[in-house]
């Protein structure tokens, strides 16, 4: 059909619909009648617009899917990107010497004493966190590339959405001002059927397609992929982490004067319940020490029996 043809490449919309209400007019005056009342009949016009409709959606996922392949390119080359920055020479710790660790750098306490081979290997260790921060900048700036791809790869999605609604709003505005042309000169307008086959079609959401899954699935799945490898590398390269609060000094130990008291408390308390005198708490004085010499003759003085001999 040159018409339809014609009426795909027109830009105004209200050209397009007139032209295809003055279609239906002229069908409608030349075809059988019963192509237009038969409810499973459908109208040479109706097919010609779904299956242009059709033409159009294959070529806007066909641009979908070179979208997604020149996505997937890109996350690849950010995988590799990241990969290179990860085997970077120099940024892994060198082994211990002598069973010794490396030193570590301590801004805050530094011997102003060291020998020649500390202060080489500290030089060396500063040069390998240097490469280590730039490695892992990089890293970074390619990891955030890669998630910006899967954000470009959902939008993508949306301008597929967007634009096969278009097609099929186009379609079905067509289709309508077909119809109301038919309607005009029918002599059985009451029989034409409210729907016509294929007049109204379901559109596919793109999040269920095929390449929808495979294009999320395969971003998502380097994505992860690097993320490991990160991982892994920063647990071969980065420093574990030393503690920098007040050092704890050890509690010093229970003195054995308060067990001392503690006993001749108890010695006085038992005393005492016995009727007799408590025995005096001696100092480490010396007065003290005489004071506590005269108490026994002071309880033998006190006792009558001693008197009486």
């Amino acid at each position: 059909m040159a018409f339809l043809s014609r009426l795909f490449r027109r830009d105004d919309p209200l050209t397009e619909r007139e032209q295809a209400r003055r279609q239906g007019m002229r069908d409608a005056r030349r075809h059988p009648l019963g192509e237009f009342t038969d409810p499973d009949f459908q109208p040479a016009f109706v097919a010609e617009i779904r299956a242009r409709a059709r033409e159009r959606i294959t070529e806007v996922d066909r641009r979908l899917a070179a979208t997604r392949t020149v996505l997937l390119e890109r996350a690849l080359g950010e995988r590799e990107v990241i990969l290179r920055e990860l085997g970077r020479s120099g940024t892994r710790p060198e082994p211990p010497v002598n069973g010794h660790a490396p030193a570590e750098d301590e801004t805050d306490e530094q011997d102003p004493f060291i020998s020649i081979a500390e202060a080489r290997v500290r030089r060396a260790e500063a040069r390998r966190r240097a490469l280590v921060e730039e490695a892992n900048a990089g890293v970074q700036r390619a990891r955030a590339r890669i998630e910006h791809l899967t954000q470009e790869w959902e939008s993508a999605l949306l301008e597929r959405d967007h634009e096969v609604e278009a097609v099929h709003a186009r379609a079905e505005q067509h289709i309508a001002a077909y119809k109301g042309g038919v309607l005009e000169v029918h002599p059985r307008k009451e029989e034409v059927p409210p729907l016509w086959k294929g007049e109204v079609v379901a559109m596919e959401a793109t999040e269920e397609t095929a390449t929808a899954i495979s294009g999320r699935e395969e971003i998502a799945r380097i994505l992860r992929e690097v993320e490991d490898r990160i991982e892994v590398w920063h647990a071969e390269v980065m420093p574990q982490e030393v503690p920098t609060g007040p050092r704890q000094l050890p509690s010093p130990p229970p003195s054995t004067a308060e067990p001392a008291a503690q006993e001749t408390s108890e010695t006085a308390e038992a005393t005492c319940d016995r009727g007799g005198e408590p025995p005096s708490i001696v100092a480490d004085a010396p007065e003290a020490g005489r004071h506590a010499r005269h108490v026994p003759g002071r309880r033998a003085s006190m006792d009558p029996g001693r008197e009486d001999g």
